[in-house]
């Protein structure tokens, strides 16, 4: 089943893994998180010197997904982004069971 819009994606959570004691980067580890809303909001394009184009992008997700600031993160499209920042995690505060996360992503290109 394919996603419709904006809702129902899985995206796939890159981890770096750190470097070895000669100071080499170690493969970054991948787990996927299901049932995300993606919710695009704006992009920046700088001219000056160099065609750069900012676009931001923020995820929702269950609160308990498992991201931090220092990851990135791949869309279904291929696309790679970075996470902006720590996470937000909002609980329901009615019933202190579920609630969401909210990922910020940004994608520099150019």
């Amino acid at each position: 089943m394919t996603p419709e819009g904006l809702i129902g994606h899985t995206i796939t959570v890159s981890r770096p893994a750190g470097v070895n004691r000669y100071g080499d980067p170690l493969p970054a580890t991948e787990h996927t998180i299901g049932d995300c809303v993606l919710a695009p909001h704006g992009s920046v394009e700088i001219t000056e010197r160099s065609d750069q184009v900012t676009t931001h992008l923020t995820v929702y997700t269950r609160v308990d997904a498992d991201v931090t600031a220092t990851d990135r993160v791949v869309l279904a499209d291929g696309t790679r982004w970075q996470v902006s920042g720590e996470p937000q995690r909002w609980r329901n505060p009615f019933t202190d069971a579920g609630g969401v996360c909210q990922i910020d992503l940004e994608r520099v290109t150019g």
